[in-house]
């Protein structure tokens, strides 16, 4: 009875599993396993967990993007031939050229060497060269639409922006997971603690059982009251199973964050249960402040949204840019080299002449369509996407801040209940005492002692569950502000 009483003033400080007593000559046991604490299980999620693993891969998806935007922007080498060795004009042509597009205003540079030889007619004269061919270079520029911005440029600093607004989503998946692993944990370690305090009752039942048969066979009480007894250890055997069922029920939750160094899922065993939970600390209010100053404005919702608008300024901005007149320029120059080959010149006769001078053109090319359907169309539909977004992160802002506010009452409501929790032990722990002593006077029952056990046991389990709410509320206020401690 003693040892119940015991038991229940420090039910939160007992080791779920029964430790066994050394027996003479037997060798020492290994030392136990150290206790699992909160950091070791999100510490394992951090280097294990499969889904933040696979949200990692957004890394090398949008750097895979990344790079294929930039493929816009690769050099590229064209070459092509016309070999024409039967008929009126029998001639030969080939053609090379390289081109470099580039992102200063859409400037796009091009060099090449061709040669052509032969007879050609007169409407393809200038495709014969001199002897050693001809050696061109030039610039092609767009001055309205396509100057400032165009797709490739627009899509490449879509994907650079990519690259930075997966970090803030890994961040925040990894805040839903962490929190997800925290809540299991504290969950394992109540039902664990609670299993303790199941286990001890039955005992308690089990050692007074032979002690009531001694005062049965003495007369001292009635048979009824062994009986009494008896079917409260039978009560107890069926809330510890339950009590276990539900503490391995936690077990296998929780190893789903904690794992081995090799990714495999492990089963926290109630060896590894700690003694009781941790001291709880009330954040002050300067700590309040502080995490509701950053949340709403380093919040990794917030930087997501924040870097989903500039790409979405770029729609608008290249949306804007269509609707500009298309308005080319081109500027070549090109010479020459070698002597001529008789042939056709560009006035349709033959001449040997050989071209020596060099030739500069410049071109200019307009183009715009009248109703300007597809850019209006394009534009509007990006300023309501830009819209939109700016509607979302306002409320996900105020969202921040409600979750911030609520997980603080949590905190809060759950360290005044702790208080009230351990003082409510206390005082049912008093009672079965008194009740006890009047028991060995010969002045209660076994009823009402058996109430007072319940009640004690009650108010241990209820110490357990508000700590539990305590750190889950934590947990819930540490993801409202993002993940800062």
């Amino acid at each position: 009875m003693n040892r119940l009483l015991v038991v229940l003033m420090t039910a939160l400080s007992l080791d779920v599993g029964s430790a066994r007593a050394e027996e003479p000559g037997q060798e020492t046991p290994p030392a136990p396993q150290a206790f699992l604490h909160l950091d070791e299980v999100l510490a394992s999620v951090a280097a294990h967990y499969p889904l933040l693993r696979a949200v990692e891969t957004e890394r090398d998806i949008a750097s895979g993007s990344l790079r294929s935007a930039r493929g816009s922007f690769d050099t590229r080498v064209i070459a092509d031939g016309d070999l024409r060795p039967a008929g009126t004009y029998e001639s030969y042509s080939a053609d090379a050229r390289v081109e470099q597009q580039t992102r200063l205003w859409g400037a796009k540079l091009y060099g090449g060497y061709r040669i052509g030889s032969g007879d050609f007619a007169s409407y393809d004269g200038g495709q014969q060269t001199d002897e050693s061919g001809e050696v061109r270079g030039g610039i092609e520029l767009p001055l309205l639409r396509g100057g400032a911005i165009d797709d490739s440029r627009a899509r490449l600093a879509r994907d650079l922006v990519e690259v930075e607004r997966v970090e803030p989503e890994i961040d925040l998946q990894q805040i839903g997971f962490k929190r997800a692993a925290t809540l299991a944990y504290w969950s394992w370690l109540s039902e664990g603690l609670t299993v303790g305090v199941e286990r001890q009752l039955l005992e308690v039942a089990e050692k007074r059982q032979s002690q009531l048969e001694g005062r049965v066979r003495r007369g001292a009480i009635p048979s009824i009251d062994l009986t009494d007894n008896e079917r409260l250890i039978v009560d107890r055997q069926i809330r510890l199973v339950g009590a276990e069922r539900d503490a391995r029920q936690a077990s296998i939750d929780l190893s789903l964050f904690l794992r081995s160094p090799n990714g495999v899922p492990l089963i926290a065993e109630p060896e590894r249960m700690p003694r009781a939970f941790p001291p709880e600390e009330l954040p002050d209010e300067e700590t309040y402040a502080r995490d509701i100053e950053w949340a709403t404005r380093e919040h990794p919702l917030l930087q997501r949204f924040s870097l989903e608008r500039e790409q979405l300024e770029v729609d608008v901005e290249l949306a804007r840019n269509e609707l500009l007149p298309s308005l080319g320029l081109r500027v070549e120059g090109s010479q020459d080299l070698g002597s001529s080959d008789p042939g056709i010149s560009s006035e349709g006769s033959i001449s040997r002449a050989p071209r020596n001078d060099t030739e500069v053109k410049a071109l200019l090319r307009f183009e715009l369509p009248v109703q300007q359907r597809a850019a209006r169309g394009r534009l509007v539909a990006a300023q309501a996407r830009l819209s939109r977004l700016s509607a979302r992160e306002r409320f996900a802002r105020e969202r921040i801040e409600a979750e911030i506010l609520l997980a603080r009452a949590g905190i809060e409501a759950a360290f005044s209940q702790t208080g009230s929790a351990r003082r409510n032990r206390e005082l049912a722990v008093k009672l079965q005492r008194a009740e006890e002593r009047k028991l060995a006077l010969g002045t209660s029952n076994l009823i009402n002692v058996n109430i007072r056990e319940i009640q004690a046991a009650n108010a241990a389990r209820d110490l357990i569950e508000t700590q539990a709410a305590f750190f889950r509320a934590l947990a819930d206020y540490r993801a409202a502000v993002g993940g800062r401690l």
